[in-house]
C-alpha cells in the first residue's frame, strides 16, 4: 500500500500531471457553468484524447473534469436559477433566494466551499474503504436499492417552499413525465402517442432545461435584472470567503450531507440526483431554523452541494472494485478504462492500487483546484445578476439549445424543450415546486425498476425479511414520524413537574 502511494504522489511531481490536472478542472468547470453540459456530456467529449495516454494520467485527466463539474453548476443555480446539471435543482431552491436578498456572494461562497470539501471527504472515503468496497456493496440487492431510492421519493414532501400540497403535486406530475416510454419489465410502450421520440422516454437534459432554463430567461426577458432592485451586491472575495466560513459554523452538517453522499453514491442504481436532495430534506428535518428554507438559508445551499461532490467518491467506490457503474458518470468512465487497457473489477485493486491512489488524488486536487479558481474569479462571476436581461437571455438559450443538442445530436431534443419551458413556466408562476418535479422524474424508473425486480426475486417477503431493508424501513417510519413518537412516549412517560 505504501508503495502504491508514493507511486501515485511521484506522478504528480511531472509537470505533465499538472498541466492536465488544470486542463481537465477548466473543462469541468466550463461543463458545470453552461447549462445541460453535465458531467457525462463532458467525459463523453473528453474519453477520445486519452488514447495513447498512460493508464493514470489519462484517468486522472477524466475524472478531474468529471468531478469539478457540480461546483461549476452550483454557481449558475445561485446566480441564476438554472442548475448546471440536474444535481444541482436542489441548491437553487435556497441560493437563487440568497442571490434576489443581495446575498450572492455568500451564497456562492457557501455553496464553492461545500462542494470541495465533499468531495475532499468523498476522497477519503474512498481511500479508507477502497479494501471493504467489495464486501459493502454485495450485500445491497435490489430491496436495498429500493428502499434508498424511496427514501428520496418521501423527501419530495419536505422539498423547498410553499405549500406541501403543491410539492407533492409537483412530484407526483414528475414522476408520470417519468413513466413515459417501454415499460422497463413488460417492454410495452406507455404514453407515446405513437411517437417513436418518446419511446425511451423524456431526455433528461432538455427537460432540465426546459423546467430551470428557459422559464427564468422567460422571467428575465420581462425586464429588470436577476436580483431585486432593493437589492446591495458585495463582490468582494472577502463576502465570499465569508460564507465559506459557514461551512465550518455548521461542522456538522457538512459532514452529515457529506456522509449521505457517500452512503448514496456508493449503492450501484441508486441514482446521483438522489443524494443532494436527500441531504437537503435531512437538513430541513433537523433544522431549527426550519421555517426558513426555501427563503434562502444557508444550511439549504450547504446540505445538497456536500453531498453533491461526496457522492463522487462514493461512486467511483464500486466503480473500481467491482467493475459496477456507481452513477452514470461513472459508466461512461468505464469506457475510459477500456480506452487505456485497465478492466475494473475485484483484481483491480490489487494489481493496479497506483492506478486507484493516483485517481483519488486526482479527485482531492481537482475539487481544490476548481473551488480556488471559482473563489479567485468570484467577482466577476457574482455580478453576473446585475447584467440586463437582453444581454444574459440570448445567451443562455443558445447555449440551452447547443446543451440540448450535443448529447444525442437529436434536433428534436432542442424542439421539445418548448412545450416543456411552457409547462416549467406554469408551475413557476403558479407556485408548484420544480425542483420536487425533477426530483419525481428521476426516482420513479429507479423505484420502479427496483420494486419489480425485488417482487421477481424474493417475492413481498423481501422488503421485510431482509435485515438491512427491514432496517432501513423501521429507520424511515422512525424518522418521518419522530415528532408523532416523541409525543406519545412523552404522555405515556409524562417528566415531573417543577414547582
Amino acid at each position: 500500500m505504501l508503495e502504491a502511494l508514493t507511486s501515485a504522489l511521484l506522478s504528480y511531481a511531472t509537470l505533465i500531471f499538472w498541466l492536465y490536472l488544470i486542463a481537465g478542472v477548466c473543462i469541468g468547470l466550463f461543463f458545470g457553468l453552461v447549462p445541460g453540459l453535465s458531467g457525462m456530456t463532458a467525459l463523453a467529449v473528453l474519453l477520445p484524447l486519452i488514447y495513447g495516454m498512460p493508464p493514470a494520467l489519462g484517468l486522472a485527466f477524466l475524472l478531474a473534469a468529471h468531478a469539478i463539474v457540480y461546483t461549476g453548476g452550483s454557481v449558475t443555480a445561485v446566480l441564476l436559477s438554472i442548475p448546471g446539471a440536474p444535481a444541482n435543482a436542489a441548491t437553487l431552491i435556497d441560493g437563487f433566494p440568497m442571490t434576489q436578498q443581495g446575498k450572492a456572494s455568500q451564497a456562492v461562497g457557501a455553496a464553492v466551499t461545500a462542494s470541495a470539501v465533499g468531495g475532499v471527504i468523498g476522497a477519503i472515503a474512498l481511500f479508507i474503504l477502497s479494501w471493504l468496497i467489495a464486501d459493502i456493496v454485495l450485500v445491497f440487492g435490489a430491496p436495498e436499492i429500493f428502499v434508498v431510492v424511496l427514501l428520496g421519493i418521501l423527501f419530495i414532501s419536505v422539498l423547498g417552499r410553499g405549500s406541501m400540497v403543491k410539492g407533492l403535486i409537483s412530484g407526483g406530475l414528475g414522476m408520470m413525465f417519468a413513466f413515459v416510454g417501454y415499460h422497463l419489465v413488460t417492454g410495452a410502450p406507455r404514453a407515446t402517442f405513437g411517437w417513436t421520440y418518446l419511446y425511451d422516454g423524456f431526455p433528461l437534459i432538455p427537460l432540465a432545461l426546459g423546467l430551470f432554463a428557459v422559464p427564468e430567461m422567460i422571467a428575465l426577458a420581462r425586464g429588470g435584472t436577476i436580483a431585486q432592485p432593493t437589492a446591495t451586491f458585495k463582490t468582494s472575495i472577502s463576502d465570499v470567503l465569508e460564507g465559506g466560513k459557514e461551512i465550518f459554523r455548521h461542522w456538522w452538517l457538512t459532514l452529515r450531507s457529506a456522509a449521505i453522499g457517500i452512503g448514496v453514491g456508493i449503492v450501484p442504481g441508486a441514482g446521483g440526483e438522489t443524494a443532494p436532495f436527500v441531504a437537503y430534506g435531512s437538513a430541513k428535518e433537523s433544522s431549527k431554523n426550519r421555517d426558513q428554507f426555501g427563503k434562502g438559508c444557508i444550511e439549504g445551499v450547504i446540505a445538497p452541494e456536500s453531498a453533491n461532490n461526496a457522492k463522487e467518491g462514493g461512486a467511483l467506490l464500486p466503480t473500481l472494485a467491482l467493475g459496477i457503474p456507481g452513477s452514470a458518470g461513472m459508466a461512461i468512465l468505464l469506457g475510459g478504462f477500456w480506452i487505456v487497457g485497465l478492466e475494473p473489477g475485484p483484481l483491480f485493486l490489487q494489481e493496479h492500487l497506483e492506478v486507484a491512489y493516483t485517481m483519488i488524488l486526482a479527485l482531492v486536487l481537482g475539487n481544490l483546484l476548481g473551488s480556488g479558481m471559482v473563489i479567485l474569479f468570484s467577482r466577476f462571476l457574482t455580478k453576473i445578476p446585475l447584467i440586463r436581461g437582453n444581454f444574459i437571455v440570448p445567451l443562455i438559450l443558445a447555449f440551452s439549445c447547443i446543451g440540448s443538442f450535443i448529447p444525442k445530436s437529436d434536433l428534436w431534443d432542442v424542439l421539445i424543450i418548448l412545450p416543456l419551458a411552457a409547462l416549467g413556466y406554469a408551475l413557476r408562476e403558479l407556485g408548484y415546486n420544480r425542483p420536487a418535479f425533477m426530483l419525481g422524474f428521476v426516482l420513479a424508473n429507479l423505484a420502479e425498476k427496483y420494486f419489480f425486480i425485488t417482487l421477481d426475486s424474493y417475492g413481498w417477503q423481501g422488503f421485510f425479511l431482509r435485515p438491512i431493508s427491514l432496517t432501513m424501513i423501521i429507520f424511515l417510519i422512525i424518522y418521518f414520524n419522530y415528532g408523532r413518537i416523541k409525543t406519545f412516549f412523552s404522555r405515556i412517560f409524562p417528566g415531573r413537574r417543577k414547582g
